[in-house]
């Protein structure tokens, strides 16, 4: 066994890998006296080599070099053991997560199809509402409100009762608005359903991501959160879908039957909820690991107690637990105690009111307007254009979901913020040739229509797979049921502005008001590019030790260089500093096998 210390200095190249080619003699040396050496690497040098292979009297050395974000323990177990995902277990277990999916199903329905009534001269007539102003800003916010509210109680329904439960009672809660709403003589029905729609929404949106965020695997885990959210817009195409076909009728069955579909996610739900195993976290945290060790078998191991991911989750979920503080569930001033927890709860905000506040709510609630201010009348053709926005932009989802293990979370977000301004900007100037000349002419009619379907895209490609995700990711264990309803407050604080101030601004500026979100967006690439901390490659519990650096956004930069050997085994080095401030010394260690 010979043992290389490689001590290197880092200037500005983020794409180092061990230049063994250069040091190859004292390399055969090292083998041939099993002496250990001191090998100094800098920056300026002879070409990298990416594989090198020793020869001596005593043996053959090969070493591959490989860069890759995260924590090089994690990334040899899922290499030595990986699933098969076409396996029976993991089948079953996409049926469990879809149980979980549901919810997102529920919430791209409920909130897209207010959108799309808000359009239809039958529902405008029978209850005397104008498309815009402040009567309907404050029918869109109550929904907010109960949103809101409900986010306070998920914490302690799901840390006290589990996932599962969290998910069911979401589900009763929008049922029950959605029978008031499909009923509804007035605008207290309205506001009503709509609260409780809310209120359900939230307890289900946040009980769900967190259930399929621990029930995934690790190696899977950005992938399979990251499709969680593509399905709000299979509900969104539904609603939409509906909306424009019941748009035919001139009875009140125009806008009824789209609100009367809103029962049909969350039956699903609550039976599904029913049949599918509580969250192994969830069990754990609660004293069961020998009931969560059998789930993560089962799901994660095919049925192996001890496969090594397995062994890996069981160990790292029982250490995180045990070295929190015993806490009452409803202690929040565990979010902000320390400097890790202070780190997390800031990227969850970030996550939180950027999402929201990058213009996309504005294409949720109110595109139908979005339309009219680029000269199109048609109330067919408006709800057509919706339909089709909601087709493009899960599109970008399922793009942005298949591509969240391959793209860093951090560049993702603020090259993204940096495009969503640029395509608000063309939605601003198409917009502004409509301005008191309706006859502008169908070409910059339909650039301003490209401009907001690329726009919803971008968004959906960006944002749609992490925001639940990402926020799911930097809260630990024990904050995090808690902290997803902390989350859900902060988003629909910024949908208050979004739902009712947006219906007044554009009734008042028209399109000037987007240019609030040009300079929103690219203040929020700015933020993600020098704040932003990466979390893609690590477990959980890994995660612990970016948050304890002292400044998080370059410790999660960091890259782990991994060396094959010719038995195939791999060896770590521990991190590589990355990023606009990566200029710090650095020490490694490496063991070679002969």
């Amino acid at each position: 066994m010979i043992t290389i210390h490689l001590g290197y200095e880092l200037y500005s190249s983020h794409s180092f890998v061990l230049n063994i080619i250069i040091y190859i003699e004292i390399v055969k040396h090292a083998i041939m006296t099993n002496n250990n050496l001191d090998i100094e690497l800098s920056a300026a040098g002879p070409p990298l080599a990416q594989t090198a292979s020793v020869a001596s009297d005593h043996g053959k050395v090969q070493m591959q070099t490989t860069e890759l974000q995260g924590n090089s323990h994690f990334y040899e177990t899922v290499t030595a053991a990986p699933l098969d995902p076409w396996s029976k277990r993991s089948l079953q277990l996409y049926a469990i997560l879809l149980v979980a999916a549901l919810n997102a199903v529920a919430s791209g329905f409920d909130g897209s199809i207010f959108s799309s009534i808000n359009a239809m001269a039958q529902y405008k007539e029978y209850f005397h509402h104008t498309e815009l102003g402040s009567a309907t800003g404050i029918i869109f916010m109550i929904y907010t409100i109960g949103n809101m509210i409900g986010s306070l109680f998920t914490g302690p329904i799901c840390d006290q009762f589990g996932r599962r439960a969290g998910m069911a009672t979401g589900s009763v809660l929008i049922m029950a608005g959605a029978c008031i709403l499909t009923a509804a003589q007035d605008d207290s029905y309205l506001l009503g359903g709509r609260f409780l729609l809310g209120f359900g929404i939230s307890i289900g949106t946040s009980s769900a991501p967190t259930y399929a965020l621990e029930m995934a695997p690790p190696q899977w885990r950005a992938r399979v959160v990251g499709y969680y959210n593509t399905f709000f817009y299979a509900g969104s195409i539904l609603s939409t879908g509906v909306a424009y076909a019941s748009n035919k009728s001139n009875t009140t069955l125009a806008f009824r039957l789209p609100l009367a579909l809103q029962l049909v996610p969350p039956i699903f739900i609550f039976i599904g909820a029913l049949l599918i195993p509580e969250s192994p976290r969830w069990l754990v945290a609660r004293g069961k690991a020998e009931r969560a060790a059998h789930i993560i078998a089962k799901y994660h191991g095919g049925g192996d107690v001890n496969h090594p991911i397995v062994l890996l989750e069981l160990k790292e979920f029982e250490e995180s637990i045990k070295v929190q503080k015993a806490k009452v569930w409803y202690n929040y001033w565990e979010l902000v105690e320390n400097h890790n927890a202070r780190w997390r709860f800031l990227e969850m905000a970030f996550m939180s009111f950027f999402a929201q506040l990058c213009g996309n709510s504005v294409l949720t609630y109110y595109l139908p307007s979005m339309y009219t201010q680029l000269g199109i009348k048609s109330t067919e053709r408006r709800l057509l254009l919706t339909f089709m926005n909601s087709i493009v932009s899960c599109a970008g989802a399922v793009a942005g979901s298949a591509t969240n293990d391959k793209i860093g979370r951090r560049t993702k977000l603020w090259v993204g913020s940096i495009f969503l301004a640029c395509l608000f900007s063309g939605v601003t100037g198409f917009s502004s040739q409509f301005d008191g000349n309706n006859n502008a002419g169908t070409g910059l009619s339909n650039g301003g229509v490209a401009m907001i379907f690329l726009f919803g895209c971008v968004y959906s490609f960006v944002y749609t797979p992490l925001t639940a995700t990402y926020c799911a990711e930097v809260l630990n264990n024990h904050t995090r049921a808690k902290g997803m309803g902390i989350h859900v407050i902060m988003s629909n604080c910024a949908n208050l502005y979004n739902s009712y101030v947006t219906a007044i601004a554009l009734q008042a500026v028209t399109w000037k008001y987007y240019l609030v979100f040009v300079g929103l967006n690219l203040i929020f690439g700015i933020v993600w590019f020098f704040f932003g901390v990466e979390t893609r490659g690590r477990t959980l519990e890994e995660l612990d030790e970016v948050f304890n650096a002292k400044f998080p956004p370059k410790a999660s930069l960091a890259k782990t260089i991994m060396v094959k050997r010719d038995d195939g085994q791999l060896q770590g080095l521990e991190s590589v500093a990355d990023g606009p401030a990566a200029n710090t010394k650095k020490m490694f260690r490496v063991a070679i096998s002969k």
